[in-house]
């Protein structure tokens, strides 16, 4: 089990996408798309000039996805935004969204994560910190961070979450996307 931690510079409700109380990595971060795991957690923390350790969300993933399942199983979620047929061609479903190639190639050059329902929670635009136990978790700078996570830190992060409020969507994201439809609150401990 191990703990990817990063800056998320921008928080439009896409990239982790937040819809339907389900949160999903499916675009941006392709090395940590490509390297988690079932059972792995994924964080993202409010950039500069927010204090460090302000935490957007945090989740342990449930479940990877190649793009092709993906549009399949989820077509209406704000971040399906390629459809890849069985024979490899790409259609890009939003013309908007990432409309150059590079983006695109690193978008699609990684798997989806779905994170467990029971075990993810997002904040968005109402970042929390970290208590000062677990500051050495937050993420500082740019890329992301896999190492200097234990078991027992991970096992308090979760314990800490689970202390501070349900799992689930609990505010709007900073910058939201057009299509975004700002959650109903969740009542916190």
């Amino acid at each position: 089990m191990r703990l990817f931690r990063y800056i998320l510079a921008h928080d439009t409700g896409r990239a982790p996408c937040v819809d339907n109380n389900l949160v999903t990595l499916a675009t941006c971060k392709p090395i940590i798309r490509r390297g988690a795991h079932v059972g792995d957690w994924v964080a993202g923390f409010m950039p500069r000039p927010h204090e460090r350790g302000e935490l957007v969300y945090a989740g342990r993933v449930a479940e990877v996805v190649e793009w092709s399942e993906y549009t399949d199983r989820f077509p209406d979620r704000i971040d399906a935004v390629y459809s890849v047929a069985d024979d490899g061609a790409v259609e890009r479903l939003d013309p908007g969204y990432h409309d150059n190639a590079d983006a695109r190639r690193k978008d699609l050059s990684a798997p989806i994560l779905l994170l467990d329902k029971g075990c993810s929670w997002y904040f968005g635009g109402s970042p929390i910190s970290l208590p000062w136990e677990l500051q050495h978790l937050a993420a500082a700078g740019r890329g992301h961070r896999v190492s200097g996570a234990t078991a027992d830190d991970i096992e308090t992060f979760e314990k800490w979450l689970r202390d501070g409020s349900q799992p689930g969507v609990h505010h709007a994201p900073r910058n939201p996307d057009r299509r975004f439809v700002v959650p109903k609150p969740r009542v916190t401990k």
